[in-house]
């Protein structure tokens, strides 16, 4: 198997790793790398089971690195022909199979580290924060709101025109939910978002109610330029999956009910979103009524939300602590998923790399790799690696059993060894990040994972 290491930028992970460590082995600078690539949690593969937006999400990732696979002229080589390139430029020195920086090489290690620690308290501050999270959102919605009324007027759709009126007041509702946060007003931006739920549900129920009545008696007027209508309002939709995932898991790590409120409110616009589409494509095909319909039926949810809601902020008012329990984190189920696989994958390259082992040996490998001691560059500053001791031994069944299952590994009394289609399999998902390098998005995408791990 290649031990290509798969990172643009790869040159300034190694003499991160090499600048913290001050003397390290070839050997240790793979199993750093795969380490990292391990816990990259958004890069595995979909699994059938999964849900559909979790699924979408996975394969839109997948579909950036396949995108990215044309760019060959700037694939990097196997860890030690990068860690000659690094020693011909004069920054790394070998000395009895040891790697450390020189002092040009000091000073470049200091830039990589310091712009990743400058990184990951841009990340936590400017998208992390509650305040941040309203702020960010006000200008989102701001920006929907111009592009559906421009739309909505430009192609004559009431609907979309009135999507695009909810739309403002949505960012109305979003300004003054920043300055509840800002000014510790929490509770009254809570109400504020509530009610807005509440009025959006009256007012869509409202709408639908009128548009069956007059489509019953022929009078409703047909969707002008529908094909705009679909354009925006899928712009729309995909705005609004985005706010959902980022004001839910926002508010649920910061215990922030206003958060989670706007949460629902995004997700109830993915609904009203999908229906407009759907009136769109019905009145290509002459049929007019059918968007009013399935609105109506999202008014109902909208209200029962708002009701939810509603309940959970008079309970927090009385004092009663509030229960998020229900108002689960998205991809919560992937950031664990993907931590137990990080801990197979270490299983298999550990295999590749010194042919068989014991359980006690794989156990003690296992505890030493993900030890919260441990620095991996990148995940480190961002606080996403391990913060615990996970109970390895206690779970060795659960971890090696799925790998003997698909024939990845094989027991010979007290030994495990890699078989052909765990070679295969280590050789796929070190592939699966040819052309992977840490931009703004992903150092957000992995800071996410920092109250997982």
């Amino acid at each position: 198997m290649k031990t290509d290491k798969p990172i643009l930028g790869y040159d300034r992970f190694l003499m991160m790793a090499i600048f913290n460590e001050e003397s390290v082995t070839l050997e240790e600078l793979e199993d750093k790398t795969v380490l990292f690539l391990s816990l990259i949690w958004y890069q595995q593969l979909p699994e059938k089971e999964e849900p559909l937006m979790e699924r979408l999400f996975f394969t839109l990732s997948h579909l950036r690195s396949e995108l990215e696979d044309q760019r060959k002229s700037k694939k990097v080589g196997k860890t030690e022909e990068e860690c000659d390139k690094l020693i011909q430029k004069g920054w790394v020195k070998l000395e009895d199979d040891h790697y450390s920086v020189t002092g040009d090489g000091e000073k470049e290690a200091q830039k990589f580290v310091k712009n990743m620690e400058k990184k990951a308290s841009l990340v936590r501050k400017d998208f992390f924060k509650p305040a941040a999270a309203a702020r960010n959102t006000t200008v989102l919605d701001a920006f929907l709101a111009v592009m559906k009324l421009g739309s909505g007027l430009i192609s004559g759709s009431v609907g979309l025109t009135a999507d695009g009126t909810d739309a403002t007041m949505d960012t109305v509702s979003a300004f003054m939910v920043w300055l509840g946060i800002k000014y510790h007003r929490e509770t009254l931006s809570t109400l504020l978002v509530i009610f807005g739920l509440f009025f959006a549900a009256l007012s869509i129920g409202y709408d639908s109610v009128t548009h069956l009545i007059s489509a019953f008696y022929g009078t409703l007027t047909p969707m002008g330029m529908p094909f705009l209508v679909i354009a925006v309002e899928g712009i729309a939709i995909l705005a609004a999956v985005f706010l959902f995932y980022y004001q839910r898991y926002v508010g649920k790590v910061n215990s922030n009910l206003t958060l989670i409120s706007q949460s629902v409110d995004s997700k109830n616009h993915i609904f009203i979103g999908l229906s407009v589409i759907a009136g769109a494509i019905f009145t290509l095909q002459g049929i007019y009524f059918v968007d009013a319909l399935i609105a109506l039926f999202i008014s109902i949810g909208i209200f029962k939300d708002a009701t939810d809601l509603l309940r959970e902020a008079i309970s927090a008012r009385k004092g009663k602590e509030e229960n998020y329990s229900q108002y689960k984190l998205p991809l919560e189920e992937c950031w664990e998923g993907n931590k137990m696989m990080a801990f197979q994958n270490w299983v298999l390259y550990i295999l590749w790399t010194t042919e068989k082992k014991t359980r006690v040996e794989i156990v003690s490998s296992l505890k030493t790799a993900f030890s919260p001691g441990n620095y991996i560059p990148v995940l480190s500053e961002l606080k996403a690696t391990c913060k615990d001791t996970h109970d390895f031994e206690g779970d060795f069944e659960g971890l090696i059993n799925p790998l003997k299952e698909h024939k990845l590994i094989n027991e010979d009394g007290k030994h495990y060894t890699l078989t052909e289609n765990g070679v295969k399999y280590l050789e796929d998902f070190m592939s699966n990040f040819d052309y992977y390098n840490v931009h703004l998005s992903d150092t957000i995408l992995l800071a996410m994972a920092e109250d997982v791990y």
